[in-house]
């Protein structure tokens, strides 16, 4: 089973931000022990390398992102996957937009977040 994993979720684990950390360290745990396949978008590996430079320094965000990448796969974005969230209507927010044309492109039967205004947005598509 293919998942797509939000931002928020890999910073949970990697920033141990409670009590969150406990429920996203498992989806981690679950793409490590290939339950199922874990993606990021490719463009999240700027956003949580720089969250973890941010709070834990240069070093750990440089092992945060070797170890994230070493049990996780990335999607990249192509300039039609971009013209297509900037034409989604029902979605302001560019990152979210992509998120989603990330979800879509891997077929990802879930797409792991915190985040409920994604909730609203899936239903709307």
């Amino acid at each position: 089973m293919k998942v797509l994993i939000d931002t928020n979720v890999i910073l949970d684990v990697l920033l141990k931000r409670a009590p969150f950390d406990t429920d996203s360290y498992t989806v981690l745990k679950y793409c490590e022990q290939n339950v199922v396949e874990g993606y990021i978008p490719s463009f999240a590996v700027t956003d949580i390398y720089y969250f973890i430079s941010k709070n834990l320094g240069n070093e750990e965000a440089r092992q945060g992102i070797e170890a994230l990448l070493s049990i996780v796969k990335l999607v990249g974005i192509t300039k039609k996957d971009v013209e297509d969230a900037l034409r989604n209507p029902a979605i302001k927010d560019l990152e979210d937009a992509l998120q989603l044309q990330c979800a879509k492109k891997i077929k990802a039967e879930w797409l792991i977040t915190r985040d409920d205004k994604f909730k609203k947005l899936i239903s709307k598509q």
